[in-house]
């Protein structure tokens, strides 16, 4: 039989237990947003347009409904390119909207790389 005491501390421990679950999945959103502004930058960097880095950003992170944005849109080798990626989450009843970035450097295009001279 339960006591009076453990009858009245189990609700407790089961919202503070789902209080945990929820907390970690927060988290666990955060990180995989993280990792898809970095999966952005690395696209933006070899490859020109924008299209491709939305697509690799939604594919690093395809259980977050994402908004990405790429600044400059239009690149050259060194530039330095900015990936912004939006989520929204909601928390019991309150929306909270996450935002990672990612900065890289344009690489040179692999046909565009000078030449050595041959001796």
């Amino acid at each position: 039989m339960l006591s009076l005491e453990a009858v009245m501390l189990l609700p407790v421990l089961a919202l503070l237990m789902l209080s945990l679950f929820e907390v970690a999945a927060v988290m666990r959103d955060v990180l995989v947003l993280h990792e898809a502004a970095r999966s952005g930058a690395r696209v933006a960097a070899t490859t020109s347009g924008v299209e491709p880095v939305v697509h690799a950003a939604r594919a690093a992170a395809p259980e977050l409904e994402i908004a990405v944005e790429v600044t400059p849109s239009v690149r050259r080798a060194g530039d330095q390119v900015t990936v912004v990626v939006h989520a929204q989450r909601r928390v019991g009843p309150l929306n909270h909207r996450f935002r990672a970035q990612a900065i890289a450097r344009v690489e040179p295009a692999v046909g565009s790389m000078p030449r050595r001279p041959t001796p």
